[in-house]
């Protein structure tokens, strides 16, 4: 009996195999993701579905355009090959199992054409998909990059896509020697190696030649299919998921806790089951590429703490729970900080989201360094010792430094400030925040802010002794009830002033009041002071005189990964330096390096390694600059200690956009 049929091979034998195969996997498959499916279901709530629309969008454009693979040009190409043809040939696969499922069944006449154009465009990603693979067998086995982790189970999955390309090229050149009466040159791939190679073939010997290239292909895909959950590879499944549900608003998306539910027997996460559903499919999603790893400031500077492997780590702990989280009563497991993570892993972030910005599935990193950082100062006061004055200070005086708060607004008395008047406001209301009203060098920051805006006729007053600190170095280290305590006591007065516009030229309070003072009731148009200057400046406003000078530019985390403002600052500086004076470093704009100072690292000292800031203070100099600018007083600090103990301070200076302008008019 010839077993040849329009399908293509068909014993009778062959479907029931198939069947049986495909079932078996499928269980395996099922098997094998129903825990975690069902893990999450049991999580810590989070609303993830509200905008469905910009949901789509964010997934489109990072998880099907593979936007964020192309930091990295020779990985990403192939990682967004590979992905691309993963979904051009899902519908090759589907072929290939109702081919051997339904044997006699034929494709209805109007499909021929959209057919033999998919033939044409699948056969281009076949090509591709193994060029792509045999360059990351190439990095993998010869390159070695440092970031990657080298396993086996890489290697395996890369060979198992080899396998379902090659034997999908030895099918189809078998198939169009044995059936030519389907041939098409739209198959051009399978049409070359036909004439290359099967044309002379005997038809008794080309038989089993297209049938190991069809089973192999079938068995290769069953095989990944029960390989996706038991292995990193996981994030071949969650990995879209995960980008659509991703944080679509600026700032870290922390979230006002509810200190008054009687119901709450914990604050923070102690352990992995505490975490949200959203937080353990990140774990899940992580692909090991290390990339964050790579522009990590506190990996970089020798500290405890590598984003990939933190992640791993939990990831680990959750796949050794979950059997333990899936009883009724499930009992009450390790604690993560201490006994999975240490703690001065937890305590070397500086919450500057580099990690975050180069992950190409969207994991958040930021959120769960401040949910442990909350289970420990919350449930056990275990905190680096040095906080204990900055977290008393911020209860009594309201700023971390134990200045009186009666001393706040004594920065401003020379300076001809009105202070607020709820009966007659000013347009704006200027917040130096703490670092503006107390520390000796902020206060020359904020006085530059203050001639300029007085220079450039803006209408502002400040709130003076009023003023409070806006919390964010107490909720960055862990202590949210006092950050609550200080945010609802500033919502409390800029309702009762009727403030409506807020300047500040730290990045920190501004994310604070513009991302999360919202949720305490205070919805404020929350100006940076780099983009009020901006805006000056380009209206005429400002009349400068441009300096010889050679300038780079320093990005602040908070200002720019957390609210993706780069050029404002940019364009103030170009009003004050001759035309090609701003010069740019590779680590700049959405890389730039933290200067050391984010999530409340300036109140902890920094014994090891080398300094975050020293580092930063190593690639600005790479482009031999006379000044280095800011738009962040935390910066400035950072920056200027890193020059002194390098002994560069005589030859550079570091100096806010706002001095650069008050020294040019």
């Amino acid at each position: 009996m010839d077993p040849i049929t329009p399908g293509g091979i068909a014993p009778a034998w062959h479907p029931w195999v198939l069947a049986s195969l495909t079932l078996v996997s499928l269980a395996v498959f099922i098997y094998a993701i129903w825990p975690k499916w069902r893990t999450l279901l049991r999580a810590q709530p989070e609303n993830r579905f509200d905008r469905p629309f910009d949901r789509l969008l964010q997934t489109l454009k990072i998880a099907i355009a593979q936007s964020k693979m192309f930091k990295d040009q020779g990985a990403g190409w192939m990682h967004a090959l590979i992905f691309w043809g993963f979904l051009v040939l899902l519908l090759r696969a589907a072929e290939f199992f109702l081919i051997g499922l339904f044997p006699l069944m034929e494709a209805p006449a109007f499909l021929d054409a959209p057919r033999a154009l998919y033939y044409a465009v699948k056969d281009i990603f076949v090509v591709l998909v193994t060029l792509a693979c045999f360059y990351a067998l190439y990095r993998r086995l010869v390159v070695k990059p440092k970031r990657l982790n080298l396993s086996g189970e890489g290697i395996l999955i890369l060979v198992l896509i080899l396998l379902i390309m090659l034997s999908d090229m030895v099918y189809e050149g078998a198939r169009q020697v044995l059936v030519p009466e389907e041939a098409t040159a739209w198959a051009w791939l399978g049409a070359l190696l036909a004439q290359a190679g099967f044309q002379g073939m005997d038809r008794a010997a080309l038989i089993p030649v297209q049938a190991a290239g069809y089973w192999t292909h079938v068995v290769a895909i069953l095989f990944f299919l029960d390989l996706l959950p038991r292995s990193k590879h996981f994030h071949v499944i969650t990995s879209i998921p995960n980008v659509y549900f991703s944080n679509l608003d600026a700032g870290t998306n922390l979230h006002r806790m509810d200190f008054e539910d009687e119901d709450r027997e914990s604050f923070g996460v102690n352990r992995i089951e505490e975490f949200s559903w959203k937080k353990l499919l990140d774990l899940h999603t992580c692909t090991e590429c290390g990339r964050c790893d790579v522009f990590c400031p506190a990996l970089n500077s020798q500290k405890p703490l590598s984003p990939k492997q933190f992640t791993i780590d939990l990831r680990d702990h959750l796949n050794a729970r979950t059997p333990e989280l899936l009883k009724a009563e499930p009992p009450e497991g390790p604690a993560v900080m201490g006994e999975v993570i240490l703690d001065e892993t937890v305590w070397s972030c500086t919450t500057c989201g580099a990690c975050e910005e180069e992950c190409p599935v969207m994991i958040e990193y930021v959120n769960k360094m401040i949910d442990l950082r909350q289970g420990m100062v919350l449930m056990e006061s275990r905190f680096p010792k040095e906080l204990n004055a900055a977290f008393k200070s911020l209860e009594t005086h309201s700023n971390p430094w134990g200045f009186p708060g009666t001393s706040r607004a004594d920065w401003a008395k020379n300076l001809g400030l009105k202070e607020w008047d709820k009966n007659n406001p000013t347009e704006y209301l200027y917040f130096p925040g703490c670092n503006g009203a107390f520390d000796n060098r902020g206060k020359k920051v904020a006085e530059s802010v203050v001639k300029t805006l007085q220079a450039a006729g803006v209408d502002f007053s400040i709130l003076g002794n009023r003023e409070g600190c806006t919390g964010d170095p107490a909720r960055r280290l862990g202590n949210e009830y006092l950050f609550d305590m200080l945010a609802t006591h500033n919502a409390e007065t800029f309702k009762e002033e009727g403030v409506v516009k807020v300047i500040t030229h730290c990045p920190h309070c501004f994310n604070s009041f513009k991302n999360e003072y919202p949720e305490y009731g205070v919805h404020l148009e929350v100006i940076h002071h780099s983009q009020l200057l901006a805006d000056l400046v380009q209206n005429g406003k400002l009349k400068l005189e441009k300096a010889d000078d050679k300038v780079v530019y320093h990005d602040s985390c908070y200002m720019g990964r957390h609210n993706k403002e780069y050029e404002a600052p940019r364009r103030v500086i170009e009003q004050t330096v001759a035309a090609g004076s701003l010069m740019e470093v590779e680590t700049s704009r959405e890389r730039g390096t933290c200067c050391g100072a984010g999530g409340g690292r300036f109140l902890l000292e920094e014994n090891t390694g080398t300094r975050v800031s020293h580092n930063r203070v190593d690639e600005l100099m790479q482009t031999n600059p006379q000044t280095i600018a800011v738009s962040c007083p935390f910066c400035v600090l950072m920056l200027e200690d890193a020059l002194k103990a390098k002994n560069l301070n005589q030859q550079v200076r570091v100096r806010d956009i706002s001095e650069m302008i008050a020294g040019s008019q």
